[in-house]
């Protein structure tokens, strides 16, 4: 397996935006989840790093990656088109390797926004509204039911000394393909919710596939990265 890097990558929103309009997209990305991630894939390919967080109010994104800045920004200049090259900020570009090994035992704290969701054939539903169908008015609270759904996701990862919903919106609108072979855009609702933890991790290796992988569905569209930060 690779190296895992954390990457931070600027965001200039006009220059964003015009790499959107010059790509086709037309309608408004609300989270601009799906613009990054177009912009991301004709910048760096089959290096383009996920799961990643857009963090608006420092104008840049945060991003796990198999590759780090140097070999990013060489894949960039060597095949991106010009108006994704035109959008980006290569001096802003950096990254950091990321631990090989973690410990049992080890305490941290992490930050997660997530779109709790779940795909059953070719629907995907609010974990909300599933709970709905199943149990009726006997189902738990929206928040009990996506802190219980984000517990199952870490799979004796880690234990939880504490665990707080910091924020939650059931109707987000994103921006996506259409699955029904027109490939066309459209908008779709779909919720998210903002975690934060104070962790120790149980199971060191199932623990570092859960940081380079993600949690939850949508992580190539600005959910499910781990930000990591030291115990309080």
């Amino acid at each position: 397996m690779s190296p895992l890097h954390l990457v931070r990558i600027p965001v200039h929103a006009p220059r964003l935006l015009r790499f959107a309009v010059d790509h086709g997209i037309a309608q408004e990305d609300e989270t601009l989840g799906y613009t990054l991630h177009a912009w991301f894939a004709a910048l760096f390919g089959g290096l383009a790093p996920k799961p990643f967080r857009h963090l608006v109010h420092r104008c840049e994104v945060l991003a796990y990656a198999n590759a780090d800045a140097a070999t990013l920004l060489a894949q960039a200049q060597a095949f991106a088109s010009p108006q994704a090259w035109a959008a980006l900020d290569p001096e802003g570009v950096a990254s950091k390797p990321m631990p090989d090994l973690w410990r049992a035992g080890q305490r941290l704290r992490l930050e997660v926004l997530t779109c709790p969701v779940s795909r059953q054939g070719d629907v995907e539903k609010d974990l909300y509204l599933r709970a709905l169908d199943r149990l009726g008015n006997a189902a738990p609270p929206r928040a009990e039911v996506y802190r219980t759904w984000f517990t199952e996701q870490w799979a004796d990862g880690v234990r939880f000394d504490q665990l707080e919903l910091l924020g939650m919106n059931a109707r987000s609108r994103l921006l996506r393909r259409a699955r029904n072979g027109t490939n066309r855009l459209r908008i779709v609702e779909r919720p998210q919710a903002l975690f934060s933890a104070d962790a120790v991790i149980v199971d060191a290796d199932r623990f570092s596939g859960l940081l380079a992988r993600g949690i939850g569905r949508h992580r190539a569209f600005g959910f499910g990265m781990v930000l990591l930060s030291p115990p309080r």
